[in-house]
C-alpha cells in the first residue's frame, strides 16, 4: 500500500488548490506562571474597547497579511471585514463567553497595534482566540501582552488558559512553549482558500 508522507501529501493537494495543515491544542496550568509581564515604557495596555473594533480588525488583517494562517482563515484574515467578523463572532461566544476585562488591546502613541482576544468556557478555564502584534512592533511586546492576560486570569482565580496554533508556526509556537504552554491534542485543518487580490490560494 502506498503512503503519501505529510510533506507530499500537502504538496500534493496544494495542486489542487487544498490547504491541509496541522493544528495544535495547548494549555497552560496558570498555578505554575511565574514570569512577569514586562512592558517597555512606550506601550500601553488597555481593556476591550468596542468603539474600537475597525482599527482592531485591521490591526489583525496587517498582522496575519501574508501568513500561512491567513491562508488557511481566509474566511477571517484576507480583508479587515473579515477581522471584525472574527470578533463578532468571538463576542457571539464562538470560543466561550468573551471576556472584556481580559481581551485586552496594545496601544503604542494612543494607536492600536496588538491585542490579545479572551473568553471564558467555565469558571475555572479560559482560552486564547487569538493573539497579534504587528510586524513593526514584533520583538517582545506580543509576550508582555500574553503575559498580561495571563496573569490577570490567574489573578482572577481561574486555573487553565487553552489556545490552538498552526505547527508550522514556529515563532507563536517557540512562545508558548517558552511559557510553559504544554500540546494536549492535535488535529488536521483543511481548507480550500479562495483567490483573492492578496494572492491567497
Amino acid at each position: 500500500m502506498f503512503l503519501l508522507t505529510m510533506p507530499v501529501l500537502t504538496r500534493t493537494l496544494e495542486r489542487w488548490g487544498v490547504l491541509y495543515r496541522w493544528r495544535a491544542g495547548m494549555t497552560l496550568d496558570l498555578r505554575g506562571l511565574s514570569e512577569r509581564p514586562s512592558l517597555p515604557p512606550q506601550y500601553q495596555l488597555v481593556e476591550w474597547d468596542a468603539l474600537r473594533l475597525p482599527e482592531v480588525a485591521e490591526v489583525d488583517y496587517a498582522a496575519y497579511e501574508g501568513s500561512l494562517d491567513a491562508r488557511l482563515y481566509w474566511r477571517y484574515f484576507s480583508s479587515p471585514g473579515g477581522c471584525e467578523r472574527m470578533w463578532r463572532e468571538a463576542i457571539g461566544g464562538k470560543f466561550g463567553r468573551f471576556d472584556p476585562r481580559r481581551t485586552l488591546l496594545l496601544l503604542h502613541e494612543g494607536r492600536v497595534c496588538g491585542d490579545v482576544m479572551a473568553s471564558m468556557r467555565t469558571p475555572h478555564d479560559a482560552f486564547i482566540g487569538n493573539l497579534a502584534v504587528l510586524p513593526e512592533h514584533r520583538g517582545g511586546v506580543g509576550r508582555a501582552l500574553l503575559l498580561s492576560c495571563l496573569w490577570r486570569y490567574r489573578s482572577a482565580g481561574f486555573q487553565r488558559v487553552s489556545l490552538a496554533v498552526t505547527l508550522e508556526n514556529q515563532r507563536a509556537l517557540r512562545l508558548y512553549n517558552s511559557l510553559g504552554f504544554a500540546t494536549v491534542g492535535r488535529f488536521p485543518l483543511v481548507t480550500r482558500p479562495l483567490p483573492s487580490r492578496n494572492g491567497y490560494r
